[in-house]
């Protein structure tokens, strides 16, 4: 009897102490559609494809956040989008504004006609971002030019976000320059570590031009992501995040994103982050991973 006694009294303890331990953790656990840490942005170009680019929209207002991105600006009608963000209190973070033939046509080509044809693609991507009220434009160097060294190839580039600066630094608009993964994504693209992209700023010299560190691909490129982020905040103006493999929300892959998230965090990094992830299933349950990420973060700070 005494022995049943005690086993009946251990087994109220272990499930009061399971059923303090389940409310806890259902308290910690982050709320679908409530406030998170960081701020972060949906891609539209990533999540909810089949539908039209207006209902992507609305679907971010409803999946809790305030911030989305797309790609290019050209396919889209900026005037109802531009009325989408006034009638729900949302805001545009970013979009593309590389060459218009894409990224197999960047601006490694050291023809000064090439240099023209990106100034002006940046002077009509400006009007388009002024119509949104945006204040980054994302721009890629594109693939390396046959016949043209490397060292000339930058030097291209350098001179192009030159020309560019000017365009935008009246504007305060800031163009961010994307380092490529060349492994999965984007073959032959020339500058695909931050070091160089990093090279690339430092002779540019304009605090409109900074760096788009996507966590993905620089996971795919050269690891280290805590000590890159660390060591090149200061150029960095933008940053964008995807699991690896798979691109798909964090806790799918191999990158360990609370800490990551904890250490934008750390450098004083105040922006967007944007969402640039294929959901591997349902996107609510895609948003509800990456809340988790965040949640974890904010415990790790």
């Amino acid at each position: 009897m005494s022995s049943r006694r005690t086993f009946l009294s251990a087994a109220a303890t272990v499930a009061g102490s399971s059923a303090i331990i389940g409310r806890q953790a259902r308290s910690q656990t982050p709320e679908s559609h409530g406030p998170t840490w960081l701020n972060y942005a949906v891609n539209i170009e990533m999540t909810w494809t089949k539908l039209p680019y207006p209902e992507r929209i609305r679907k971010v207002k409803e999946a809790g956040f305030a911030f989305y991105e797309f790609w290019p600006w050209r396919n889209k009608d900026l005037d109802q989008i531009a009325a989408l963000n006034r009638e729900l209190g949302l805001t545009t973070s970013q979009f593309s504004s590389s060459p218009v033939k894409g990224f197999g046509h960047g601006i490694t080509n050291p023809d000064p006609a090439r240099r023209e044809e990106f100034v002006e693609e940046i002077r009509t991507a400006v009007a388009a971002a002024k119509k949104l009220g945006v204040r980054t434009l994302c721009v890629v160097a594109g693939e390396e030019t046959k016949g043209y060294s490397r060292d000339e190839q930058t030097a291209a580039v350098v001179s192009c976000l030159k020309a560019g600066a000017k365009v935008v630094e009246p504007e305060g608009i800031t163009l961010i320059l994307e380092p490529l993964n060349i492994l999965v994504d984007h073959p032959r693209q020339l500058i695909v570590h931050s070091a160089h992209a990093a090279r690339v700023l430092k002779a540019v010299g304009s605090p409109n031009v900074k760096m788009l560190f996507d966590i993905y691909h620089q996971q795919i490129s050269e690891g280290n992501l805590s000590g890159n982020i660390k060591h090149y905040h200061d150029l960095i103006g933008y940053y964008q995040l995807a699991d690896h493999p798979g691109r798909h929300e964090p806790f799918t892959g191999e990158i360990n994103y609370p800490f990551v998230l904890k250490t934008i965090h750390d450098v004083g990094y105040k922006g967007v982050i944007g969402m640039e992830m294929s959901p591997k299933g349902d996107p609510m349950a895609g948003f509800a991973a990456l809340r988790r990420a965040d949640a974890m973060a904010r415990e790790l700070a």
